[in-house]
């Protein structure tokens, strides 16, 4: 079994680097996309369900990249090993090509080339290979560790409340992946309304995305913030723009919905919920409440959240937390006059270059694919773009407007799926590996902006 085993990952190794290695651009978005493939067929076969292959596409994507977004219900359309295998899916795209391709290198002994070893030592902000297996140690350790509590405490209360240990533990291990991972699926048609009253259910899912959504390096660090010691700026960085967005998030929702869709639960209840879509709308995409029914300030602030996403590391998606501080640091400095100093450093004009850029083509391809969307699609604008939103920020959050796609509609949500999960990357590593050393300096262009 074990030289099976060996010999099925060494294929995937030859067959999925043989091209992607020559360039570090080309790896992230070739393995995510034979990976996209490779689910939307096992997706399509009888044995996982009944979908169009458009559908089982759309919902192999949506699994790969994190993002949650559905074309059907998942709990009924799908056999419990099809259900498996999106949790498989789930759990690989959660986790990062790299870092699966990373430990099967290491595991068969194979070498890495110069150019992969490069871009592992880039994303995982190492300085040699087995810096890169403490990493890889650290990520899986992290990953598997917060999993299982997370599942433990939902097994016990599913289990609970059904009076089904065989409910509690399909269900509860299918959700602690899910929302660890922030992709937003749900064996429940109804994802978790039912349950938005109960405070170990929403409090632990809550708790999952977040530890989800900040890279293990820094979530380590946790203990040493809470106590006021000194930490790296990006650590610092993180935590603070994590807090502040949840508590404007939370703060916003509750003002805008309580008389809305909160307006039958208890005042605990409705801070819970407010605290739990302020989670979610940063890439997780689990809904407490029908979103359908929101009012239009809710939408911008959910719209705001899922364009921030998580932070750099994790498993979420957006532009990240430290692009929107650099660029709210630089802002605040600017016009207060201030050196660009965080915690007695300086942040480089290279890294808000790179911060700038990623927003710009961000917005430029998320612009688009509502552009199209708007001319191709019947259903009202404003969904139509909280629909693209949710999907380039890998959220998956819905105003119950994805089944109604059609396959071209489908199909541009699944390109937005898919630039949204692997086109940060993509850019970080192109700037990364594109610098140039200027030797010429030229006269300054007097540009007005007035």
């Amino acid at each position: 079994m074990e030289k099976i085993a060996k010999k099925i990952s060494g294929l995937f190794v030859d067959v999925v680097y043989a091209e992607a290695v020559k360039s570090p651009v080309r790896i992230l978005p070739a393995t995510f996309l034979m990976l996209c493939l490779l689910g939307g067929i096992l997706l399509y076969f009888p044995f996982s369900g009944k979908m169009s292959f458009i559908d089982a596409l759309f919902t192999s994507v949506s699994g790969v990249c994190v993002t949650g977004l559905s074309v059907s219900d998942i709990s009924t359309e799908l056999t419990i090993l099809g259900q498996f295998i999106l949790m498989l899916l789930i759990q690989v795209g959660g986790l990062g090509i790299m870092s699966i391709s990373s430990i099967i290198f290491l595991i068969l002994g194979k070498k890495m080339s110069v150019t992969y070893e490069k871009t592992a030592k880039s994303m995982f902000e190492a300085e040699s290979k087995e810096e890169i297996k403490d990493s890889l140690y650290l990520i899986f350790k992290y990953t598997f560790l917060l999993e299982f509590i997370g599942f433990f405490i939902l097994f016990l209360r599913f289990s609970y409340l059904q009076k089904d240990w065989i409910f509690g533990f399909r269900h509860s291990i299918f959700l602690a992946v899910s929302a660890f991972c922030n992709a937003g699926f749900a064996l429940f048609s109804d994802n978790l309304i039912p349950y938005n009253t109960d405070f170990i259910i929403i409090l632990t899912v809550s708790f999952l995305i977040i530890f989800g959504g900040i890279a293990p390096v820094i979530a380590i660090t946790l203990p040493k913030f809470l106590k006021g010691e000194k930490l790296p700026p990006v650590a610092k960085i993180v935590f603070i723009t994590t807090i502040t967005l949840l508590v404007i998030g939370t703060a916003g929702f509750l003002i805008s919905e309580y008389n809305g869709a909160l307006v039958d639960l208890h005042f605990a209840h409705k801070v819970l919920n407010s605290f739990f879509n302020s989670v979610s709308a940063r890439t997780a995409g689990f809904s407490s409440v029908d979103l359908s029914s929101l009012h239009c300030g809710s939408y911008m602030t959910l719209i705001g959240l899922m364009i921030i996403g998580g932070s750099p590391g994790g498993t979420a998606g957006g532009v990240k937390t430290t692009t929107f501080a650099v660029l709210f640091i630089t802002c605040y400095n600017l016009f207060s006059g201030k050196k660009n100093v965080v915690r007695n450093r300086e942040i480089s004009y290279e890294t808000i270059y790179k911060a700038i850029s990623l927003i710009i083509v961000y917005l430029l391809v998320l612009g688009t694919s509502i552009i199209i969307l708007a001319t191709t699609q019947s259903p009202a604008h404003v969904k139509l773009a909280f629909e693209a939103v949710s999907a380039m920020g890998t959220v998956g959050l819905s105003m119950g407007i994805t089944p109604h796609l059609d396959t071209f509609g489908k199909l541009v949500i699944i390109m937005t799926m898919f630039l949204g999960r692997v086109l940060p990357a993509m850019i970080i590593y192109y700037l990364n590996s594109n610098k140039k050393e200027m030797y010429l300096s030229y006269p300054s262009a007097k540009i007005s902006l007035t």
